[in-house]
Formats: C-alpha cells, sequence, structure tokens
C-alpha cells in the first residue's frame, strides 16, 4: 500500500531509491467510516447507469459496463430548484463514500438536493470485467472515469428535468477531489463548481513549480510526530535515527527478526531486511498521519476495524523517551515495534508480521488497480531530503527512474506530463477557471502536494489547523475543533453562492436558441430587402 515500494500490495515504484527504500508513500485514501456515520445507503436506491467501455475509442464502443451508483431524492425539491449534489467515486466501493461523506448529508435538506454517488469504473460493483477485474485495465483511466460521470449527470438531468438554471455541484476527497477538481476545469458545464478536500492536483511534472516542494509527504510526516503536532518530544528523533541515521542497518537481521515478531515465512531476505523494515514502519506512519483524526475512525480500515484518536500521538507514546543511544537500543527496537503495530495489529490479534502484506484484503485489491492507475497517468512526485524538518534520507525525485520501474512492470512509459497538458498549472487556472474550493489539513501529509493558496475570490484553498485527511468531508462530530466548523460552513457558503448564480444567471440571461432564431430572421429580412 506504498507508493514507492513495489512489493507492498499498493506500491508503485522501488527503483525511485535504488539505494535505499526507507522512505514510502501510500494511495491518497478515501475516507471510510468517521465516528457518526450515517447507515446511508439502505435510504438510497442502489442503480446501475450502462456506460461505454471506451469513451474515446472509434464508435460504437468495443462494449459497455453497468455503472453503479447511489441516489437518494427524498430530499429533492424539484419546484425550488434544487441542486445536484454529485460525489465523485474514489478507488474503492462507492459505498464507503455514501456511508461517510455527512457534509452532503448534512446539507442535502436545506438546499432541497439531489444526492448521487457515483462509483469510479473497475472499482467495487462497477466492474467492466467481473469475471477477472484487472486482465485488461487499458479503460482505467481519469479521462474515461470523467466521461463516466458526465453520461451520467447528463442521464439524471434527463430522468428528473432538471432547468438549465439547477445547478451541478461535484464533491470529493483525495483522489475524488482530484476527480472533482479536473471535473470542473474540463467540463465547467456540467459541473457549476466543486469541493475538493485534501486533493493532491499539483503533485504532478509540470503543475508543481518549485523542486524544492517535491519532499513535501516526507515534510508532512515528519511534522506529525513533533511537538507542534501533539507527539511525544523524542518521537521525531527516534524515527530519523531510524530513517535518515541507518540505525537499523547496525543491527543483526536476526535481532530485527526478533524484536519485530517477523513471521518465519515472510519471505524476507537478510541483505535488505534494515531497509523492508524501515519501509514497514513508515507505512504505518503515513496511513496513521492520513488518518490523525480526533477520535476513533474506521478510515484507511474499509470499515474493518478502526484506529484510536489521534493514532499518531499513541503510537509515538512507545517512543516518548530518548533511545537514540547504542546502549538503548532493544528498547528502541520494541518502541519502534509497538509504534507500527498501532496500525498493523489494529486487531490485536497478531502473533507476527509479515513486511509485505497489506493490512487487509480491501487493501490488496486497490492497491494493484492503483498500481496501474500511477504507472499510467497519476505520476505523482515524490522526494526526500534530510533537513530539520525532513526526517528521512537524501533521495530526491527521479523521475525517470520511477518511469522505468513502472515500464518495467507494466510494459508502457508512464504519461508523465499528462495533467499539466490536459489542465495546466495553478497559474492558468488563476486566470480561466473559477468555482473551486480546496481544503487541507494540517496534519496531512498530502497537504503540500495541494492548493494551499487561495487563486482568486473563486479559487479558493482554505487550510484546517489541527486536521488530517478530508475531515472536513466527514459527519459532524462533538470533538471537531472550531476550525474545522468554519471550514465546512465557508465551504456551504461558496456552495450556495453557486447554485444562486446559476438560478439568477440563466433568468436573466437570454436564451440562445430565441437570440439565434431572431438573428436569423433579422438577416432574412435584411437580405430580401437588398435583393
Amino acid at each position: 500500500r506504498t507508493i514507492f515500494r513495489g512489493a507492498i500490495a499498493a506500491g508503485i515504484v522501488s527503483a525511485v531509491r535504488p539505494h535505499a527504500a526507507r522512505f514510502s508513500y501510500p494511495i491518497p485514501h478515501h475516507s471510510a467510516g468517521a465516528p457518526g456515520v450515517l447507515d446511508a445507503a439502505p435510504s438510497c436506491s442502489e442503480l446501475f447507469h450502462e456506460q461505454p467501455l471506451d469513451h474515446f475509442g472509434p464508435s460504437p464502443s468495443p462494449g459497455t459496463f453497468p455503472q453503479r451508483y447511489f441516489l437518494h431524492d427524498g430530499h429533492y425539491r424539484r419546484d425550488a430548484g434544487g441542486p445536484m449534489f454529485f460525489y465523485l467515486g474514489n478507488e474503492a466501493d462507492v459505498t464507503l463514500y455514501v456511508n461517510a461523506t455527512g457534509l452532503i448529508w448534512e446539507n442535502a435538506r436545506s438546499f432541497g438536493a439531489l444526492v448521487v454517488f457515483a462509483e469510479h469504473r473497475y472499482y467495487g460493483a462497477s466492474q467492466p470485467f467481473p469475471d477477472d477485474p484487472t486482465s485488461d485495465l487499458r479503460f482505467l483511466t481519469t479521462g474515461q472515469a470523467l466521461m463516466d460521470y458526465v453520461g451520467l449527470v447528463g442521464h439524471l438531468k434527463k430522468e428528473y428535468g432538471f432547468a438549465p438554471s439547477d445547478a451541478v455541484v461535484g464533491f470529493g476527497g483525495s483522489y475524488g477531489g482530484m476527480l472533482a477538481t479536473w471535473g470542473r476545469l474540463r467540463f465547467p458545464h456540467i459541473w457549476d463548481g466543486a469541493i475538493a478536500a485534501s486533493a493532491p492536483v499539483v503533485a504532478f511534472e509540470g503543475v508543481m513549480a518549485a523542486t524544492d516542494d517535491m519532499d513535501y509527504y516526507a515534510v508532512g510526516e515528519t511534522f506529525d510526530v513533533t511537538p507542534a503536532a501533539g507527539a511525544t518530544p523524542h518521537c521525531e528523533a527516534n524515527l530519523r535515527k531510524a530513517f535518515a541515521g541507518g540505525g537499523l542497518t547496525r543491527v543483526d537481521p536476526a535481532v530485527l527478526r526478533s524484536a519485530f515478531r517477523l513471521c518465519d515465512s515472510g519471505g524476507a531476505e537478510d541483505a535488505t531486511l534494515d531497509q523492508d523494515v524501515a519501509t514497514w514502519i513508515n507505512e504505518a506512519l503515513s496511513y496513521m498521519a492520513m488518518g490523525n483524526f480526533p477520535y476513533r475512525s474506521t478510515y484507511l480500515l474499509n470499515g474493518d476495524g478502526s484506529l484510536p484518536p489521534f493514532p499518531v500521538r499513541v503510537a509515538c507514546e512507545s517512543l516518548a523517551e530518548d533511545l537514540t543511544h547504542d546502549d538503548r537500543t532493544e528498547e528502541w527496537l520494541h518502541g519502534l515495534a509497538s509504534f507500527a503495530s498501532v496500525y498493523y495489529n489494529y486487531t490485536s490479534d497478531l502473533t507476527c508480521n509479515t513486511l509485505s502484506a497489506p493490512v487487509n484484503e480491501e487493501g490488496r485489491i486497490v492497491g494493484e488497480l492503483w498500481d496501474y492507475q500511477y504507472c499510467s497517468q497519476i505520476f505523482m512526485v515524490l522526494g526526500t531530503r534530510t533537513t530539520p524538518t525532513d526526517m528521512f534520507g537524501d533521495a530526491p525525485w527521479d523521475g525517470d527512474a520511477v518511469a522505468r520501474d513502472c515500464e518495467a512492470r507494466h510494459g508502457f512509459p508512464p504519461h508523465r506530463r499528462h495533467f499539466a497538458d490536459a489542465y495546466g498549472t495553478p497559474a492558468d487556472w488563476a486566470r480561466s477557471a473559477s468555482n473551486i474550493v480546496w481544503s487541507q489539513g494540517e496534519y496531512d501529509p498530502w497537504r503540500g502536494g495541494g492548493v494551499v493558496s487561495s487563486l482568486s475570490d473563486t479559487l479558493v484553498a482554505v487550510v484546517i489547523p489541527g486536521a488530517a485527511h478530508h475531515l472536513d468531508l466527514f459527519f459532524s462530530h462533538e470533538s471537531d475543533t472550531d476550525e474545522v466548523i468554519a471550514a465546512r460552513a465557508l465551504e456551504m457558503e461558496h456552495v450556495r453562492r453557486w447554485v444562486e448564480e446559476k438560478r439568477t444567471g440563466y433568468v436573466h440571461s437570454p436564451d440562445p436558441g430565441a437570440v439565434m432564431l431572431r438573428n436569423n430572421a433579422a438577416f432574412d429580412s435584411d437580405r430580401t430587402e437588398t435583393e
């Protein structure tokens, strides 16, 4: 489940740092089951819309597949011009978002909104090749997925008799937030605005401006294990020794196997065991940092278990003392093992650890699909450099090495500049786009890969203190801070403005068809008089 370690199920690239694999990156993950989750799916209609397998090839498409979506029209007010709230599904079963996206459910009634959660092709029940889901991934692209959503919006507009003045607002978190952003940029006539939470839309070659920013994820993780984020004072130093200090390389492999309770059948080789253990520890940190919420959450675990409130702080309690001196090596190793077990042993019943095993079966399946998506299009830049704010070893971004590794495993090179070529840069968006709110959580390592400063009055960035990965999309909770409450209010204030602008703009604008008819009539009259 890491971007840079192919041996882990959701891994992408191991060749990025051929000499050391001490820093790993997770996929931007969906919001799976925060506390206060509404069991919303039963109150929805589970429906399917037949989609072309290929939206861009010669007509007809080589086939079709049923795209699943969930629809709730109990709050919809057609007579009042109710909008459509459309969630652009991420890399998982869409029911996870149906049951976790409180921002939509808590506001649908007051807006009179038609609620739609659309599932991403190849995930969940939306399978083009259900007998062998990974047998043909040629049609697993962001462009195909967006066209699925465009087609579904059109279908529902027709079914519910939407007027031209009725707005459609896109919502999405993480990869879904990336899709919501790209949907608004590419199809502004489909989505009148987008709420894009924790969306690393800047983290691409040709889009990210400063090379120094390419260690943004490492900086985010490092921050989360410092006292500034509520962690114990020595947690960062103990982890730095493992990641940048080479501390594990000086430990006998037999001692490592014992301290980390590695399974005999795990397959880890002594020659790379220190690197594998460091990557394994960091994978746990990566996911706990994204899920560093103030309450118990099943986020990241796909509903199969839960992590404690502020899991990074809990994990750091095992590294509260300064264990970096050589005479405390045994304590340090056991502290690192306990740190990682907060994530891996969330069931408290593991008897041994396998370094290459995904946290559960859902993670394995998602990882295989995301691996393909990363290596074909979603080629995010990620590097590390040892600094006071980056506790990992020097491993700058090497796009050529990553591309070679992708091609070796998939048989084709990545389209490295796809998103720069297709959508431009934030400077381009500031000149030509509107109606997007990007939110970032202070504790979310993906924050630096997103838009963190407003580009205009209608392209707004919100950084939420003390928040992790798209916390603002979750249901309201008694532990919510004033800052996350204010962020949600700001987001919905913009949504209301988009809805009203669409409604009033069409009311006061002339009908384009009528204008054309009048112009044609005037032209015919002038021509007759001349003749």
